[in-house]
């Protein structure tokens, strides 16, 4: 028979006991995912919809590039999908990458905000003539951001997770860069461009921070020898 036990004196208080540790780690946890898992449920119910209406969705919220009516796709082109393998293989790697950048930036939100902008916007400029749909480009974004964040910003968590990326990815997103019929290579190249920008734009006070230390030190030693 399962019994719940009172806490006694001299017991550590329940804040700080295993079983709370371990919810405030899944709270946590979630809280940071909470975007991505949104997302992703926003992802799978659109493609339902765009599946019963014989891609309806696609068609008409699809990006065009450098036309106005392929305005909207910078929209919602990243949450629309021509296939069921396309949809699965697009959520992995989101669930993946998406993970591994809130984790190291915590931060998910605005990142992929920004990811999502830069990436439609740029590929909106040099895309391909046709539709083009798909969360690469936000795959894309999320992959070369960790890298170059991870560059950039110099410190043990983020390196790690660049690594981990590099190890992980390198290959197939290479090849996902080669121009290829059916596949929209100028959407996986437009969200890694905007990948770069984001992870520039967020470390830039890093690196401000990272060069002044460095003017300080060459300062000191100069001093030094005087």
């Amino acid at each position: 028979m399962a019994r719940t036990l009172d806490p006694t004196p001299g017991d550590e208080s329940p804040g700080d006991s295993w079983g709370a540790i371990a919810r405030d780690a899944r709270s946590g946890t979630l809280g940071i995912m909470t975007p991505l898992l949104i997302l992703l449920a926003v992802m799978w119910g659109l493609h339902v919809v765009n599946f019963i209406s014989g891609g309806w969705l696609s068609t008409t919220l699809g990006l065009r590039p450098r036309s106005l009516e392929g305005l909207t796709g910078i929209l919602f082109a990243p949450v629309l999908h021509g296939g069921w393998t396309h949809l699965i293989g697009n959520s992995v790697a989101l669930l993946i990458l998406g993970a591994i950048a809130a984790v190291v930036t915590g931060k998910l939100m605005k990142i992929t905000t920004m990811l999502w902008l830069l990436g439609t916007a740029v590929l909106w400029v040099i895309g391909t003539p046709g539709v083009h749909i798909g969360a690469s480009i936000l795959v894309y974004g999320y992959a070369t951001f960790l890298v170059v964040y991870g560059w950039a910003a110099r410190r043990p968590l983020p390196i790690l997770a660049a690594l981990l990326v590099l190890a992980g990815y390198l290959v197939p997103f290479l090849i996902g860069l080669l121009p290829q019929s059916g596949i929209s290579w100028t959407g996986h190249l437009a969200g890694a461009a905007g990948g770069v920008i984001a992870a520039l734009g967020s470390t830039r006070q890093i690196r401000a921070e990272r060069e002044h230390r460095r003017a300080l030190k060459y300062a000191k030693k100069l001093d030094k020898y005087r």
